[in-house]
């Protein structure tokens, strides 16, 4: 059986991350070959800029010895009936799921009087390697390191087939504060 690591995503691994990046779009709603290189050269400059000064950390989640910098205790997961324990070899090293944390000052109130926000995002995992703890045991370690962190709220966005697991994990909509946007893409040339 195949096991799997948590690691820390470094700043060699820009390619690989905006790879994964753009099967979760893909997963959602899939981009034009135009969009996808505007988006994947987005991507890019803002990984380089970010992942060194940790204003946006990234973890991946590798086979069992591909890569360093484990996460002792992130499991080995159970094939699922009628499948391969090893589902698609994957590269040595090569990340088959992922996902990023930011997190944000605000100003203090009464629930938050730390002023901190962790936004979590960019949870995904590959095809083949899904419903097998992984996407789990990635927002868990997220979750700890906000807990580590001292960070009291953390926020997501959640998508029709993760919604699910947020929810096992207690996170909740909150009807009275909905989120609203308005978006300037037009205006400022970068399609969202």
């Amino acid at each position: 059986m195949v096991g799997w690591r948590i690691r820390r995503a470094g700043v060699d691994e820009i390619e690989r991350l905006i790879d994964l990046r753009l099967a979760m779009f893909d997963a959602m709603d899939p981009i034009d070959a135009a969009d996808r290189e505007r988006v994947r050269a987005d991507c890019h400059a803002f990984f380089a800029s970010t992942l060194p000064t940790g204003a946006f950390r990234v973890w991946v989640v590798c086979v069992s010895g591909a890569g360093t910098g484990d996460v002792p205790g992130s499991g080995e997961p159970e094939p699922r009936a009628g499948e391969a324990s090893a589902p698609g070899e994957p590269d040595e090293g090569e990340p088959i799921a992922s996902i990023g944390l930011v997190v944000h000052s605000v100003p203090p109130g009464p629930h938050n009087r730390v002023g901190k926000v962790g936004y979590i995002m960019n949870l995904v995992t590959r095809p083949v390697w899904r419903r097998r703890g992984i996407a789990r045991a990635l927002l868990e370690h997220v979750l700890g390191v906000l807990r580590a962190e001292g960070v009291p709220v953390a926020s997501l966005h959640a998508s029709s087939d993760g919604r699910d697991l947020y929810e096992r994990l207690g996170f909740r909509v909150r009807d009275e504060l909905p989120e609203m946007r308005l978006s300037f893409a037009d205006e400022v040339g970068r399609p969202q």
